[in-house]
């Protein structure tokens, strides 16, 4: 199929790609009510209407592609083009979902691949349009980097390869779309001053530029190099408006046959050098053996969860959470599982992270609403009106649309917003007061309580807690497990306990492990824990099994 979107490099074929097309009934009209509560633009609205059945026309991508130039340039951020986009996404799914009834494995193959090619159109049309920005600075990219360096690998010279992350480490809003248009052609000047004639200087991915030092005897030459990059750049670039971009250089370095037989494995290698230098505070590292181990590993790791997250092939366990005086179970933490193929368990704050570095985050929160609604209704078959408490994180407080994309799913699946107690971390409310509260409020109306998770690890200021409207304050299990340990300890858990009892809060501690901890606690004025005193994280069929048994016992 003629293409000037890559739909193979986001793994979808072209059966795959035309599957797609049948999702036709349901786009449109969810593009149309989605686009209602987006920035307008006719011709986005037109186009993204027209992409289910335009994915295969060539003549729609251009105009496609084109149109997201035109959007970048006027300064749009991508987040507001791509809420539409989710939105619509969903909204199909769901109405595909409402009109055949019960779900089969074709209907959820096909979900997949549509929501992959959607995915893949936007996406191909950003690195297009990177690719004609660094045309337009007269730059070129990194297929071009790609053949430079091949042919040096050929003639058997040796090559320093230099992987280098310019960010902006100041908030860019108040510099203009025009303005930073200005930026490449600027920071490739620079750049070219401060390096030899021979060295071939080329526009990577995402900030990253790529520098090519033919014929060097050793790391001196590419490190001296570096250095001398660092200190010019410390200094802000100063665009033609007069106002300074103040740049974050991080540098990764390899060579070339030394760390990659070829111009791929040596661009790769400086890549690795680089992201392991940022992870390590770093500004600068030279590429090692292991990192390249440890890359590979983490990358089959992350094919692997996307395929899972797509798939609907993560699970959420649920760990009771009991009143302390009775003892009943009252509620219940919704915790992320992921069982790989060979049957290991990966630790959740792994995949986490994982979701996180790959942005994957809205697809995570969406199968995660999706996932607590399906085990809300099966409780409620079961005649277990548990509360259920759903981990939030810092991107999705910050995301407006959640609470609107949560009404959504608690009206499909006819479930009262009363069901769900919604945790946050000290360090999610942090960011922008007025935003968390505004979001916190559109949730509140939902039905949904809030609960302050891991209270006295993060930073939160009495003054800043009183001011929320949280339901339920959690003792994080590092106080529980210290209890006993110091009068200091005990002083605190019993402080973090009047505190909440005070305020009108629902005292809830983490990690309760033996009946010492529970009596002590419930002594000092808690009233809800959970820990394995009681039952470890389990599936929905052991946790209604264990419910029914307790309430026989």
């Amino acid at each position: 199929m003629d293409s000037l979107i890559a739909f193979a490099d986001y793994g979808l074929s072209d059966a795959e790609v035309r599957s797609a097309n049948a999702m036709a009934p349901y786009w449109r009209d969810a593009v149309a009510d989605a686009m209602r509560r987006a920035p307008a633009d006719d011709e986005f609205e037109a186009l993204l209407g027209g992409l289910v059945g335009g994915l295969s026309d060539v003549a729609w991508q251009r105009r496609w592609i084109r149109l997201w130039d035109r959007l970048g340039d006027q300064g749009i951020a991508l987040g507001e083009l791509f809420r539409p986009v989710f939105a619509a996404i969903e909204a199909s799914e769901r109405a595909l979902l409402a009109a055949v009834g019960t779900p089969r494995t074709i209907h959820l193959d096909l979900c997949a691949a549509f929501r992959r090619a959607v995915l893949a159109a936007c996406c191909g049309a950003i690195e297009t349009r990177e690719a004609v920005r660094n045309l337009r600075s007269g730059v070129s990219g990194e297929l071009t980097a790609l053949h430079s360096l091949a042919a040096m690998a050929a003639g058997n010279r040796r090559v320093g390869v230099v992987s280098l992350s310019l960010l902006g480490r100041d908030s860019d809003s108040h510099v203009s779309a025009r303005d930073l248009q200005q930026l490449p052609g600027l920071i490739f000047e620079r750049l070219q001053r401060l390096l030899r004639p021979q060295d071939l200087i080329f526009a990577g991915r995402e900030g990253e530029w790529l520098l090519l030092l033919p014929d060097v005897d050793s790391k001196v030459q590419p490190s001296l190099a570096v250095a001398a990059i660092q200190r010019d750049f410390a200094e802000p670039v100063r665009l033609e408006s007069g106002r300074p971009v103040a740049l974050a250089v991080t540098v990764g370095a390899a060579l070339l046959p030394d760390h990659g037989r070829d111009a791929d494995g040596a661009i790769r290698a400086a890549r690795l050098a680089r992201w392991a230098a940022a992870a390590a505070g770093d500004g600068f590292g030279w590429f090692r053996s292991e990192q390249d181990e440890a890359w590979q590993r983490r990358a089959a790791l992350a094919d692997e969860l996307q395929g899972a997250l797509l798939q609907d092939a993560l699970e959420l366990h649920l760990q009771p959470q009991v009143d302390l005086a009775t003892r009943i179970c009252l509620g219940a933490e919704l915790l992320l599982r992921w069982r790989r193929a060979d049957g290991e368990w990966v630790p959740p704050p792994l995949a986490v992270e994982l979701i996180e570095q790959n942005g994957w985050r809205q697809l995570f929160t969406e199968w995660l609403l999706r996932s607590a609604m399906r085990i809300a209704v099966d409780l409620q078959a079961a005649g277990i009106p548990v509360t259920l408490s759903i981990n939030l994180t810092a991107p999705d407080l910050r995301d407006p649309d959640l609470p609107e994309l949560l009404a959504q799913y608690l009206e499909t699946w006819d479930v009262p917003g009363e069901r769900f107690i919604l945790e946050l971390t000290e360090s999610a409310m942090m960011g922008d007061r007025a935003h968390c509260l505004a979001v916190i409020a559109r949730l509140r109306e939902l039905g949904c309580r809030m609960s302050l998770d891991d209270f006295g690890t993060g930073y939160s200021s009495l003054s800043y807690l009183v001011s929320l409207p949280i339901h339920e304050l959690k003792l994080d299990r590092s106080f529980v497990v210290a209890m006993f340990d110091s009068e200091d300890n005990m002083r605190i858990v019993r402080t973090i306990l009047d505190l909440a009892n005070d305020l009108g809060m629902v005292p809830l501690a983490e990690g309760i492990d033996d009946p010492r901890q529970a009596e002590q606690l419930r002594a000092l004025g808690c009233r809800m824990g959970q820990g394995f005193l009681y039952a470890q994280p389990m599936p929905l069929s052991e946790f209604v099994a264990w419910y029914r048994q307790r309430r026989r016992a």
